[in-house]
């Protein structure tokens, strides 16, 4: 296994810099998701596991957009490795710790630095109100993904990975009834949006965990962006938007960055609304003040004052301890027999037990039905 090793920015590639033009990706932001919302334009407004229900119900007794949908949805690509897929998975769990936290004080934070693509979350209240319960869904889907086989077809992380996919469709179809204004703020969750949320999940995810002291080896970050890139497309990426490596994705970050990068207020309020609604939370029960400077330390000075997330001694000297004690269990994780398995059964439990306890009791009343 190759030792780890720090993420560096790439050298420009001329085939990335024509992909990746501001006439492709103009388009790509007036560019959605075809058969998710021919779907949804069918659909009434529902659970997500309830809709998938019906689409799966419809696509048998009727065909149609449902069962294109369905297609391919189940249709694998050939490029997909499930080796490296499930490779993935167990670094995942392996560092489930790290990961979740600069998931939630890092990648989901700087999204809101994209003023349009959160005017979407504004607009639907989606973070804003209920804060906790939309969080653990989205570990709801992670840790369906994440155990083993999740993500073959007909599996739980697989299905609700579909859920999703329906969900970002109605919130389209619902936007649009709103009045959504297309000439201000683009389509809403278009490709550009989209491909930035599996940035979130993947690069800066990675960028996140090393800069808390959990540095991936080169292996594990090839499979993580192997695991994403076939998420991206299960989530109704079109293949422009795909990336071949992990250096493409950063590539593709940063054009984005250099595009939609404009944090205003919204993105100010929701930084601050999910770091206070994590406090002392399950199953990390961090504090307040350590989380704005997890977060701080994650997203760098510049996006962190613009956020004006408060500075403490105190607790900054708490986080370059915890990167210390990350460093030493990164060590362990690559050097130690059996620390790697260890770690992995050891997250699957504490995950299992948080969802189970911050979620509805009954699946029915769930967004999304099942916990792996």
């Amino acid at each position: 296994m190759n030792a780890p090793a720090a993420i560096l920015a790439p050298s420009a590639n001329p085939a990335w810099q024509a992909k990746y033009a501001d006439s492709v990706m103009d388009r790509m932001r007036y560019t959605c998701d075809p058969l998710a919302d021919a779907v949804a334009a069918q659909l009434k407004r529902a659970r997500p596991a309830q809709m998938l229900d019906e689409v799966y119900a419809r696509a048998k007794s009727e065909g149609g957009v449902f069962s294109d949908y369905v297609d391919h949805c189940h249709t694998i690509p050939a490029w997909v490795d499930w080796e490296q897929v499930e490779h993935a998975a167990r670094v995942n769990l392996g560092f489930a710790n790290v990961r979740s936290i600069a998931l939630l004080v890092s990648s989901l934070v700087e999204g809101y630095s994209l003023s349009k693509a959160t005017h979407v979350l504004v607009a639907t209240g989606r973070l804003h109100q209920d804060v906790l319960r939309r969080v653990y869904e989205t570990s709801q889907m992670t840790h369906n993904m994440n155990v083993p086989g999740g993500l073959r077809p007909g599996a739980e992380g697989h299905r609700t990975v579909m859920e999703v996919r329906l969900l970002h469709a109605m919130v389209r179809k619902y936007l649009r009834e709103q009045g959504w204004e297309t000439e201000k703020y683009d389509e809403p969750i278009n490709q550009e949006d989209m491909a930035f949320t599996i940035i979130e999940f993947d690069y800066l995810a990675q960028r996140g965990m090393e800069r808390m002291g959990a540095s991936l080896s080169d292996d594990d970050k090839a499979a993580s962006h192997h695991l994403w890139r076939f998420m991206a497309r299960q989530n109704g990426l079109c293949d422009e938007m795909l990336t071949d490596s992990l250096d493409e994705e950063i590539y593709q970050y940063q054009r984005i960055r250099e595009r939609q990068y404009d944090p205003n207020h919204e993105g100010r309020m929701l930084a601050q609304a999910v770091i206070t609604a994590l406090a002392r939370q399950p199953p990390f029960n961090l504090s307040e003040e350590l989380l704005f400077e997890l977060s701080r330390i994650c997203l760098g000075d510049e996006l962190a004052d613009v956020y004006e997330l408060p500075r403490s001694a105190f607790w900054w000297r708490a986080v370059m301890a915890y990167k210390g004690m990350n460093k030493v269990s990164t060590y362990s994780h690559y050097h130690v027999p059996g620390m790697a398995k260890l770690s992995e059964a050891m997250n699957v439990r504490m995950l299992r037990k948080a969802l189970h306890k911050n979620l509805p009791a009954d699946p029915q009343k769930r967004a999304f039905r099942h916990i792996s």
